[in-house]
């Protein structure tokens, strides 16, 4: 148990939450495993609430935008985790991992974009070409989008 979850639980008990400048006192990573932590624990609205201060102290910070993306994830909050990874694969350019890729391409078809999905996963490839789980995520989603032109084409025609 980190220090972090520790001053969060006895805050909590008091009614009162950690101010910015108490979180700003540890690392991006020590904010993650206590996030992590807190989740471990379902302790999500003191999560929310870690999270929020993570992404205000630490924007650009892949263990902060990943762990906001999980957390979000867990609660199906598919816009916010869509937001996080972009930013995350943003962030980490060609260094982005298909491990990354696969779950915005999750995201999306969570959200029911699977056109949105089908270009992440093209995207993903052009980086990570020999990625087996990428590629049959691009075909699964190319048959899902071709079986769908249809339907969509005769619902114009109507």
């Amino acid at each position: 148990m980190t220090s972090l979850y520790q001053a969060m639980l006895s805050q909590a008990v008091s009614g009162q939450m950690l101010s910015m400048r108490d979180v700003s006192q540890f690392s991006a990573g020590e904010i993650r495993q206590t996030l992590a932590d807190l989740v471990a624990a379902n302790r999500i609205d003191l999560a929310n609430a870690l999270a929020a201060a993570g992404q205000s102290l630490y924007p650009e910070s892949e263990d902060i935008l990943a762990i906001s993306a999980l957390l979000a994830e867990i609660q199906q909050d598919w816009t916010t985790a869509e937001d996080m990874l972009r930013k995350l694969v943003e962030t980490q350019g060609d260094a982005a991992t298909p491990f990354t890729w696969r779950h915005l391409i999750r995201v999306l078809r969570c959200q029911c974009e699977p056109g949105k999905a089908m270009l992440a996963a093209q995207q993903a490839l052009t980086q990570h070409p020999q990625d087996d789980l990428l590629r049959e995520e691009l075909l699964s989603l190319q048959d899902l989008v071709s079986d769908q032109l249809p339907v969509e084409a005769s619902r114009q025609m109507h």
